[in-house]
């Protein structure tokens, strides 16, 4: 009797040890086999992406003699260009013009140019219709 209770404990522990060199066994397969996953993975996202550059590079060739127009996506209808001499008016930056109308910036320094030009020559306009003239 005394045997079997000895043996018990033992019995106990070797079964838990089995376990855990059981558990450790599989855990370190999962880890090559996922390793060997991820480097299948990789040379194949690596030949996808040298498939589609080269692609890329044909694309490029191909239309070289054919680029078509850059598209803003939004035009500066008569309502924002309102807008937009208006904020200029009040002191705003080119900027923050662009940015408020969702409008690219070179679109906004343009009309800016063309409004001050077109100021310039109404007053110059205006300074010569009020000048007396020599009669």
């Amino acid at each position: 009797m005394q045997v079997l209770s000895l043996l018990t404990p033992l019995v106990q522990f070797a079964f838990l040890a089995l376990a855990v060199a059981a558990c450790l066994a599989l855990s370190l397969s999962m880890k090559r086999e996922f390793d060997g996953l991820r480097r299948s993975n990789s040379d194949a996202i690596a030949a996808t992406a040298a498939a589609m550059a080269a692609e890329l590079a044909a694309l490029k060739h191909e239309g070289v003699g054919s680029e078509a127009p850059l598209v803003t996506g939004q035009d500066l209808n008569l309502t924002r260009r309102a807008q937009a001499i208006r904020m200029q008016r009040r002191g705003e930056s080119a900027a923050t013009i662009a940015a408020a109308l969702r409008v690219p910036r070179n679109e906004i320094d343009l009309l800016l140019k063309i409004q001050k030009i077109a100021n310039r020559q109404e007053q110059g306009t205006a300074a010569t219709a009020i000048t007396p003239s020599g009669d």
